[in-house]
Parts: structure tokens; sequence; C-alpha cells
């Protein structure tokens, strides 16, 4: 917390630098902080623990908002403000602050499932059949394919569904973890939290980015007059749903890495069961 204390300290005193790395610095700041109280109630995180996992989440973080971004060229969406002249300044500005959004909704999920997991194991589970993930997989495409065909800020929802269709059929058909993976074994924790920190995350991302020198605006015809900070309410709807696809992007990148551990960042095993499939 020193480091967010600090960062909103240097931004009130008018230091320039602060203004311009706010967003990444109070992020930063949020993930130690996080990441300590997980210690402290679990007695393992993923700084204290897992240190090498997470170390290599920071790039799968920064490529997997890279998508999103590729999506904005099209339908322009949200534009950035304030931004440092530099090249070099700017371009560590957006590596910086990529890097830590995932891990961000990650710590703050294990953070939420350490206090109620357990209500969510060991459920009923839920089937979901082969059919109905490669249905994901491919509905995945096609509202992906309408987005780059018709692209129009008004189809601004459709990109984010369909990477989180896409990315769920395709780590279920390749054994690499889904949500249909747990359900199927009677586990909802992780899917429950993941959701809690999205909006929990959701929530603090704008309001920090509301306080930063640099800082992006959104361009998006719902409602843009009903506002909380610089989002349309509308849009905090879509936060907890993109802390879904932040894992099955996680889980799918690391499975291409070459590097190899026994657990991801979160303490989950990789070895889950391959079920086969045309994706």
């Amino acid at each position: 917390m020193g480091i967010v204390i600090a960062a909103e300290a240097l931004l009130r005193a008018g230091v320039v630098w602060a203004g311009v790395y706010f967003t990444p610095l109070v992020w930063t700041g949020y993930i130690v902080f996080v990441d300590a109280i997980i210690a402290s109630r679990t007695g393992v995180s993923p700084l204290t623990a897992r240190r090498k996992e997470f170390l290599l989440l920071l790039p799968i973080s920064v490529a997997s908002w890279y998508v999103f971004e590729g999506v904005n060229l099209l339908l322009g969406n949200w534009s950035y403000a304030n931004l440092p002249p530099g090249r070099a300044a700017r371009w560590l500005g957006y590596a910086w602050s990529y890097a830590t959004i995932t891990p961000a909704i990650f710590v703050t999920a294990e953070l939420v499932e350490s206090f109620i997991g357990e209500r969510f194991r060991g459920r009923r589970p839920l089937g979901v059949p082969p059919a109905a993930e490669a249905g994901f997989f491919y509905a995945g495409l096609a509202l992906f394919a309408v987005t780059l065909v018709f692209p129009s800020p008004w189809l601004a929802p459709l990109p984010w569904v369909s990477v989180l269709l896409w990315f769920e059929g395709m780590n279920d058909r390749r054994g690499v973890g889904s949500f249909g993976e747990m359900f199927r074994g009677g586990d909802y924790s992780l899917f429950v939290s993941l959701l809690v920190s999205g909006a929990v995350c959701g929530l603090l991302w704008e309001a920090w980015n509301f306080r930063a020198a640099t800082k992006w605006h959104y361009h998006v015809p719902y409602l843009p007059g009903v506002k909380l900070f610089e989002m349309p309410v509308l849009g905090f709807l879509g936060f907890p749903p993109f802390a879904l696809e932040c894992f099955l992007m996680y889980r799918l990148f690391r499975f291409l890495a070459p590097v190899k551990l026994a657990t991801d960042v979160l303490g989950r095993p990789w070895s889950v069961p391959r079920r086969g499939g045309p994706c």
C-alpha cells in the first residue's frame, strides 16, 4: 500500500512523471499489497510461492491486452490522452500498464477465493457437453468475423464476447483449462472469484484512471452521457467477463510457451484431461 500512497502524494504534489505513470504505479502497489494479504491468509501467494510463474505472467498480460488494442484500432472505442512525447517513455507506459492487468485480476481473484472458495467447491457438477464447447468456439469465430467485416463503435461488446467464447472452446478442446472443465468437476470457485475480481478491478481502474494525467477516454455510443468516472455506466458490465477472458487467455498462451512449471500462477495444476474435437 506504500506505493499507492506515495503515488497519490506525488500526484497531488504535481510531480509530472507521477501523473504520467500514475496508473501503472498504483496498480503495481495494489498487486504487491494484495499479494501480501494473500500470503498472510493462506501462507502462499503468487509472489512468495510462484514467483517464476508470476514473472512469466507479465508478458502474457501485455500480449493479451494487445488483442483488444488491435480490435480497438478498428472500432475506436477508446483513446489515450496526455501521452508523453518521447517514444521510449510512451512505450514504457504501455508495457508497464498492460503488464499489470492480468496480475491485478489474478491476485484479487485469489484473495476473493480465500474467503469464499470453499462454498463453491464440491458442488453438483454441471455437464457441459462437447457440442456446447465446440459451439462456443465457432460462435466466437463468427462474432469476431462480424467485428472485422462490419467495424462500428456500436459493435463494442462483440469482440469481448467473441474472445470469451473462442478461448473457452479452444481451451476445453485442448485440455489447457476451461470453465466447462471446472463445472464438470463441481468446482465453481475460480469462476465466481474471477467475476468478483473483474468488478472490483474495473471500479479501481476507472477511479484511478480518472485521477491520472495520462489516461484513456471512451467513445462508446451506449448512454455516453451517463458515466461513472470516464466510463459509461453500461461499460462496467464488461469487467466481470473480462476477468474470465484473462484467465482463459493466460492458460492458452502459457500452454504454448516452452517453459513448463507444475502449477499455474493461481496454484492450479496444468494437467487437464484433453477432449478431442474439431478445434
